[in-house]
This record gives C-alpha cells, sequence and structure tokens, in this order.
C-alpha cells in the first residue's frame, strides 16, 4: 500500500517545503521506503524543471489539482500547493513546466578530490528564488551504497537535498534542490546510510 505521505515528496525535491515540513519528511523518509521510492523517482525534477526555455513555458498557471489530505495535520502554505500541482502535472503528462526564478540565479561551482578512497565531487549550484538547485557529480564509489546528500547552512541548519544507491559504473550524477538560499550553504556532505562521511564539498575545498 502506498504512503500517503507520497504526496509531499514532489514539494520536498523542488524545496517548496518550509523549515519544518522539510524537516519532518527528512525523519519520515529514514523510515517509509515506499516514500524512500518516490524520492528516487522524482530526484530529476528539478534539473527538468530548470531547463525549459522560457519560451516554452506556458503563459498560464496550470489549473489547481485535487489533492488528498495526509492523515497527520500539516500546515500547507500555497508555495507548497502549487509545487505539489506543478509535480502532478509533470508526471500526469509526461513532460516538463517551468517557471522563472524571483531573482537572476547566480552560481559556483564546488570540489574536493579528497572524498573516501579518492572519491572526487563536483557540485554546481545555482540560486533560485525558493532556493538552490544542486547538480552533484562523483567518481570512484563503491557500488552498492546507500547515499544522502546533506545541505548544511551557515545558521547551523540541516537539509537531505537527495537519496540515492550506487550502481557498478561507480559513477553518480544526482539533481538535488534545497530551500536554503546559496549565499547561506556553508558546505555539503555526502553520507551513507550508515552516517559515515564520504566528501564534503563547500568553497574552501578543492
Amino acid at each position: 500500500m502506498k504512503c500517503p505521505e507520497t504526496i509531499a515528496i514532489g514539494a520536498y525535491v523542488l524545496g517548496a517545503l518550509d523549515s519544518a515540513e522539510r524537516h519532518a519528511t527528512d525523519q519520515h523518509l529514514r523510515t517509509c521506503a515506499s516514500c524512500r521510492e518516490a524520492l528516487l523517482q522524482f530526484a530529476p525534477l528539478p534539473g527538468l524543471l530548470h531547463s525549459v526555455p522560457p519560451e516554452d513555458l506556458e503563459a498560464e498557471d496550470p489549473a489547481p489539482l485535487p489533492l488528498p489530505l495526509p492523515p497527520r495535520p500539516v500546515r500547507r502554505t500555497r508555495r507548497w500547493i502549487l509545487a505539489a500541482a506543478a509535480t502532478v502535472a509533470v508526471v500526469a503528462a509526461g513532460g516538463v513546466v517551468g517557471w522563472q526564478a524571483i531573482d537572476t540565479p547566480d552560481s559556483a561551482t564546488w570540489t574536493a578530490t579528497n572524498g573516501v578512497g579518492g572519491i572526487d565531487t563536483t557540485a554546481e549550484l545555482t540560486s533560485k528564488g525558493w532556493g538552490t538547485d544542486i547538480q552533484l557529480r562523483m567518481t570512484d564509489l563503491n557500488p552498492g551504497e546507500h547515499c544522502e546528500l546533506l545541505v548544511h547552512g551557515r545558521d547551523g541548519s540541516v537539509e537531505t537535498a537527495g537519496w540515492w544507491a550506487t550502481t557498478s559504473t561507480y559513477k553518480a550524477n544526482v539533481p538535488a534542490s534545497t530551500s536554503i538560499p546559496l549565499k547561506d550553504i556553508e558546505r555539503l556532505e555526502v553520507v551513507t546510510s550508515g552516517n559515515t562521511v564520504l566528501s564534503t564539498v563547500s568553497p574552501e575545498t578543492r
């Protein structure tokens, strides 16, 4: 039976949850296999949504879609509803939609070559109106690892930006997102399910 909380996963991936909602979803993902599977399916959405040329965007907002209420009371903001509706529209139509960022995006590329076992990591970060888009590339990974991308804010906050399992290719290309603005991100960490830190990238690492 599919967990009713999977309705929140699209908004989680798109960085549209507030800090309390995101923390609650982080905790739920640790114990719900159904939602972790949905997270893997939705992981490419930020990259797809942000790659749409402005001229291909629809002029009108999509019609609101009915959303089932989750069993636990959670405050849903208008931002959450719009992100959930966009996610449903993408999955239903098999296409992509997009929107303009509030501000002109700034970007940064962080790298590290000193990961566990010689792992090389490159993170391309792009500032968005809702937070930060992250494109993570890693090489020399061990196969069969279950990994998590953690975003550490300068204020001490921590968000999970993505989950994935490594394959026999020893490489990973992970689209991820966080609600933390780029200017407020201190570092990114890739950790295993056993909480081993495989790699850390920040403006200071090389």
